[in-house]
Protein backbone atom coordinates (compact mmCIF):
# COMPACT_ATOMS: atom_id res chain seq x y z
CA UNK A 1 0.00 0.00 0.00
CA UNK A 2 1.00 3.88 -0.83
CA UNK A 3 0.77 4.21 3.32
CA UNK A 4 3.91 2.69 3.83
CA UNK A 5 6.06 4.32 1.05
CA UNK A 6 9.34 5.99 1.81
CA UNK A 7 12.17 6.63 -0.88
CA UNK A 8 15.60 6.44 -0.89
CA UNK A 9 17.47 9.91 -1.51
CA UNK A 10 20.16 10.42 -3.91
CA UNK A 11 21.88 13.85 -4.18
CA UNK A 12 22.60 15.18 -7.98
CA UNK A 13 24.76 18.59 -8.23
CA UNK A 14 24.65 21.51 -10.55
CA UNK A 15 28.52 23.04 -10.94
CA UNK A 16 29.17 25.94 -12.98
CA UNK A 17 30.45 29.03 -13.11
CA UNK A 18 30.20 29.63 -9.13
CA UNK A 19 26.68 27.60 -8.81
CA UNK A 20 27.40 24.99 -6.97
CA UNK A 21 23.65 23.27 -6.21
CA UNK A 22 22.78 20.17 -4.43
CA UNK A 23 19.50 18.87 -4.57
CA UNK A 24 17.65 15.40 -4.05
CA UNK A 25 16.29 12.65 -6.30
CA UNK A 26 14.28 9.36 -5.23
CA UNK A 27 15.69 5.98 -6.05
CA UNK A 28 14.00 2.98 -4.85
CA UNK A 29 10.11 3.09 -5.67
CA UNK A 30 7.97 0.19 -7.02
CA UNK A 31 6.74 2.28 -10.01
CA UNK A 32 10.08 3.43 -12.28
CA UNK A 33 7.38 5.85 -14.21
CA UNK A 34 6.36 7.20 -10.86
CA UNK A 35 9.74 7.47 -9.68
CA UNK A 36 10.97 9.75 -13.04
CA UNK A 37 7.65 12.29 -12.48
CA UNK A 38 8.42 12.82 -9.22
CA UNK A 39 12.45 13.35 -9.43
CA UNK A 40 11.08 15.51 -12.79
CA UNK A 41 8.81 18.10 -10.31
CA UNK A 42 11.60 17.87 -8.16
CA UNK A 43 14.41 18.81 -10.97
CA UNK A 44 11.84 21.71 -12.56
CA UNK A 45 11.60 23.38 -9.28
CA UNK A 46 15.54 23.36 -8.79
CA UNK A 47 15.75 24.43 -12.43
CA UNK A 48 13.15 27.12 -12.05
CA UNK A 49 14.74 28.86 -9.07
CA UNK A 50 17.97 29.17 -10.31
CA UNK A 51 16.03 31.39 -13.05
CA UNK A 52 14.54 33.28 -10.86
CA UNK A 53 18.07 33.59 -8.86
CA UNK A 54 19.74 34.72 -12.33
CA UNK A 55 17.15 37.37 -13.12
CA UNK A 56 18.61 39.98 -11.02
CA UNK A 57 22.11 39.75 -11.81
CA UNK A 58 21.63 38.91 -15.76
CA UNK A 59 19.21 42.12 -16.15
CA UNK A 60 21.49 43.90 -14.10
CA UNK A 61 24.43 43.32 -16.13
CA UNK A 62 26.30 41.42 -13.29
CA UNK A 63 28.18 37.77 -13.12
CA UNK A 64 27.33 35.46 -10.68
CA UNK A 65 30.09 34.91 -7.89
CA UNK A 66 28.25 32.42 -5.93
CA UNK A 67 25.31 30.93 -5.96
CA UNK A 68 24.42 27.90 -3.26
CA UNK A 69 21.71 25.56 -3.57
CA UNK A 70 20.45 23.64 -0.29
CA UNK A 71 17.94 21.25 0.46
CA UNK A 72 15.85 19.73 3.62
CA UNK A 73 13.71 16.85 3.93
CA UNK A 74 10.21 17.79 5.54
CA UNK A 75 8.73 14.56 5.46
CA UNK A 76 9.45 11.14 3.89
CA UNK A 77 6.88 8.97 4.94
CA UNK A 78 3.30 7.46 4.64
CA UNK A 79 3.78 7.94 1.26
CA UNK A 80 4.24 11.12 1.33
CA UNK A 81 7.76 13.34 0.38
CA UNK A 82 8.20 17.30 1.10
CA UNK A 83 11.12 18.99 0.04
CA UNK A 84 12.16 22.66 1.19
CA UNK A 85 14.91 24.32 -1.63
CA UNK A 86 16.94 27.05 -0.65
CA UNK A 87 19.09 29.15 -3.03
CA UNK A 88 21.61 32.04 -1.88
CA UNK A 89 22.94 33.98 -4.68
CA UNK A 90 25.51 36.55 -4.58
CA UNK A 91 26.23 39.16 -7.92
CA UNK A 92 30.18 40.61 -7.89
CA UNK A 93 29.99 43.73 -6.87
CA UNK A 94 26.54 43.30 -5.39
CA UNK A 95 26.18 45.15 -1.77
CA UNK A 96 24.58 41.96 -0.59
CA UNK A 97 23.24 38.44 -1.94
CA UNK A 98 19.46 37.47 -1.99
CA UNK A 99 18.27 33.74 -0.65
CA UNK A 100 14.68 32.35 -2.22
CA UNK A 101 13.03 29.45 -1.18
CA UNK A 102 10.87 26.95 -3.02
CA UNK A 103 9.56 23.46 -2.36
CA UNK A 104 7.34 20.40 -3.47
CA UNK A 105 5.24 17.95 -1.97
CA UNK A 106 4.76 15.16 -4.10
CA UNK A 107 2.57 11.20 -3.42
CA UNK A 108 5.43 8.74 -3.54
CA UNK A 109 2.62 6.19 -5.06
CA UNK A 110 1.05 8.41 -7.83
CA UNK A 111 3.74 11.35 -8.50
CA UNK A 112 0.75 13.52 -7.71
CA UNK A 113 2.32 16.98 -6.50
CA UNK A 114 -0.17 18.93 -3.86
CA UNK A 115 -1.14 22.37 -4.23
CA UNK A 116 -1.50 24.21 -0.65
CA UNK A 117 -5.67 23.43 -1.51
CA UNK A 118 -5.29 19.92 -1.67
CA UNK A 119 -4.49 19.65 1.72
CA UNK A 120 -7.82 20.74 3.03
CA UNK A 121 -11.39 20.40 2.90
CA UNK A 122 -13.32 22.12 0.15
CA UNK A 123 -16.11 24.84 1.50
CA UNK A 124 -14.43 25.06 5.17
CA UNK A 125 -13.06 28.42 4.99
CA UNK A 126 -9.87 26.74 6.16
CA UNK A 127 -7.91 30.01 4.16
CA UNK A 128 -9.81 32.44 6.27
CA UNK A 129 -8.42 30.30 9.85
CA UNK A 130 -4.54 30.37 7.92
CA UNK A 131 -4.66 34.12 7.19
CA UNK A 132 -5.60 34.19 10.86
CA UNK A 133 -2.93 32.41 12.35
CA UNK A 134 -0.18 33.76 9.97
CA UNK A 135 -1.36 37.39 10.88
CA UNK A 136 -1.78 36.49 14.85
CA UNK A 137 2.37 35.31 14.01
CA UNK A 138 3.21 38.56 12.75
CA UNK A 139 2.25 40.07 15.70
CA UNK A 140 3.68 38.06 18.22
CA UNK A 141 6.98 37.53 16.99
CA UNK A 142 7.00 41.49 15.97
CA UNK A 143 8.04 41.26 12.68
CA UNK A 144 9.09 44.55 10.85
CA UNK A 145 6.68 44.79 8.07
CA UNK A 146 7.27 46.58 4.62
CA UNK A 147 4.08 46.17 2.92
CA UNK A 148 0.55 44.96 4.93
CA UNK A 149 -0.28 41.11 5.08
CA UNK A 150 -3.09 40.36 1.80
CA UNK A 151 -3.34 36.94 2.35
CA UNK A 152 -2.68 33.48 1.44
CA UNK A 153 -4.08 31.72 -2.14
CA UNK A 154 -4.57 27.73 -2.43
CA UNK A 155 -1.29 28.08 -4.38
CA UNK A 156 0.48 29.20 -1.71
CA UNK A 157 4.17 28.03 -1.18
CA UNK A 158 4.81 25.53 1.79
CA UNK A 159 6.19 22.33 2.89
CA UNK A 160 5.21 19.84 5.95
CA UNK A 161 7.39 18.58 8.85
CA UNK A 162 5.92 15.40 10.67
CA UNK A 163 3.97 17.92 13.25
CA UNK A 164 3.27 21.15 11.26
CA UNK A 165 2.78 22.85 7.97
CA UNK A 166 5.21 25.47 7.21
CA UNK A 167 4.23 28.04 5.13
CA UNK A 168 6.26 31.33 4.36
CA UNK A 169 7.36 33.85 1.99
CA UNK A 170 10.13 34.99 -0.02
CA UNK A 171 12.07 38.50 0.73
CA UNK A 172 10.83 41.62 0.57
CA UNK A 173 7.42 40.36 -0.01
CA UNK A 174 6.38 41.35 3.32
CA UNK A 175 9.69 41.93 5.73
CA UNK A 176 12.97 43.76 5.14
CA UNK A 177 15.78 41.12 4.15
CA UNK A 178 17.67 41.38 7.15
CA UNK A 179 14.71 39.11 8.02
CA UNK A 180 15.64 36.42 5.66
CA UNK A 181 12.79 33.79 4.66
CA UNK A 182 9.84 34.57 7.05
CA UNK A 183 8.43 31.10 7.73
CA UNK A 184 5.10 30.49 9.81
CA UNK A 185 4.76 26.82 11.47
CA UNK A 186 1.40 25.94 12.22
CA UNK A 187 0.68 22.97 13.92
CA UNK A 188 -1.77 20.16 12.29
CA UNK A 189 -3.51 19.90 16.02
CA UNK A 190 -5.13 23.44 15.05
CA UNK A 191 -6.34 22.86 11.70
CA UNK A 192 -7.09 19.37 12.28
CA UNK A 193 -10.92 20.13 11.68
CA UNK A 194 -9.91 21.47 8.15
CA UNK A 195 -7.95 18.94 6.34
CA UNK A 196 -8.54 16.43 3.86
CA UNK A 197 -8.00 12.93 5.33
CA UNK A 198 -7.25 11.80 2.04
CA UNK A 199 -4.64 14.48 1.70
CA UNK A 200 -0.79 14.74 2.21
CA UNK A 201 -1.77 15.94 6.26
CA UNK A 202 -4.64 13.03 7.01
CA UNK A 203 -1.97 10.73 5.36
CA UNK A 204 0.67 11.85 7.77
CA UNK A 205 -1.91 11.73 10.68
CA UNK A 206 -3.23 8.39 10.41
CA UNK A 207 -0.45 6.91 12.90
CA UNK A 208 -1.67 8.34 15.51
CA UNK A 209 -5.35 8.00 14.83
CA UNK A 210 -4.71 4.40 14.49
CA UNK A 211 -2.86 3.81 17.81
CA UNK A 212 -5.93 5.73 19.31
Amino acid sequence: MSMGISAQIVEERIEQNGINIVYPQVAGLPDTEVQERINRAILDRVQGLLAEQRQWPDTSGLKIQEMTGTYKIGVNKNGILSIRLENYMYPEQAAHGATMVKSVTVDLATGKVYALGDLFQRGTGFIMILNQIISQQFKERDLPMINEFRGITVNQDYYLTPKKLVIYFQTYEYTPGYVGIPEFEIPYRKIVNYINEEGPIGRLLSDRIEKN
